[in-house]
């Protein structure tokens, strides 16, 4: 929500295709913004194994172009460079791929980025 009300978009918009499904695209559009999932965390879903190899990998996806949050911030949307920094460390704390590392609504709060 933080990041559409300052960019007029979603963060993520997957597309489904002949070949791919919503699911898989918006696993795929996860994955260029955050990174690789931890093989503990994407393998311990009901459904992990329809879009996720024993490796973590998602099947239909070969290597995917990382673009991290910070650059999107800098580049699509040329927020300053100190700008971007600290909203980007503000999103990434709650988009954490490990559920007991994500920041709560009060330590949000509490972040630089809300509070300078």
């Amino acid at each position: 929500m933080a990041f559409e009300l300052a960019s007029g978009e979603s963060l993520f918009e997957p597309k489904a295709s002949e070949s791919i499904s919503l699911e898989e695209d918006h696993l795929a559009q996860i994955l260029e913004l955050l990174g690789q999932i931890p093989p503990a965390v994407a393998l311990s879903g009901k459904y992990s194994a329809e879009y996720f190899n024993r490796r973590g990998d998602l099947h239909h996806f070969g290597p995917l172009r990382l673009w991290s949050l910070f650059d999107v911030l800098v580049e699509k949307y040329h927020l300053p460079l100190e700008e971007a920094a600290g909203f980007s460390d503000f999103l990434l704390r709650m988009l954490d791929y490990h559920p007991k590392r994500r920041a709560t609504a009060a330590q949000c709060l509490r972040h630089p980025w809300l509070t300078s």
